[in-house]
């Protein structure tokens, strides 16, 4: 793209960007954000997964025959707690990867426009110049 349509280009961008609700307007601060948020929820999970596991009681039955057989049974709160962490994170990263969507398809939709007035440009350019060269002939 030619350093002439820059400012066609800045003007088309900002008014496609302007169209994004701004649920999903992305700034450097608000994607730190998240990702804290999402590093805090993640290390929570894996607590919550550690607390599980090590909650687990070995509960032997006893049975017919001389054997007996066993099954460990956990304490299912950190499971639930543990799954609604890792929900919260895919559903940040639903948020982060929709938003990041919305703004190449402004950046796309811009790119384009910016591209015909370029071609609208060059095309006037060139039957003005052709005009031109025609009238100022030598016959």
């Amino acid at each position: 793209m030619s350093i002439e349509n820059d400012d066609n280009f800045t003007f088309l961008y900002n008014e496609q960007f302007e169209k994004i609700p701004l649920l999903f307007r992305f700034s450097r601060k608000r994607f730190i954000a998240s990702l804290i948020v999402m590093g805090v929820f993640f290390i929570a999970g894996m607590v919550f997964m550690s607390l599980f596991y090590n909650s687990g009681e070995y509960i032997k039955i006893p049975s017919l025959g001389g054997y007996s057989f066993g099954f460990n049974d956990y304490n299912y709160i950190f499971l639930i707690l543990m799954i609604i962490c890792f929900a919260v994170i895919a559903v940040i990263a639903g948020w982060i990867v929709l938003s990041k969507l919305f703004e190449q398809r402004a950046f796309r939709k811009a790119t384009e426009l910016s591209n015909m007035i370029y071609l609208t440009q060059r095309h006037k350019r060139a039957v003005e110049w052709s005009n031109w060269k025609m009238q100022n002939r030598d016959y």
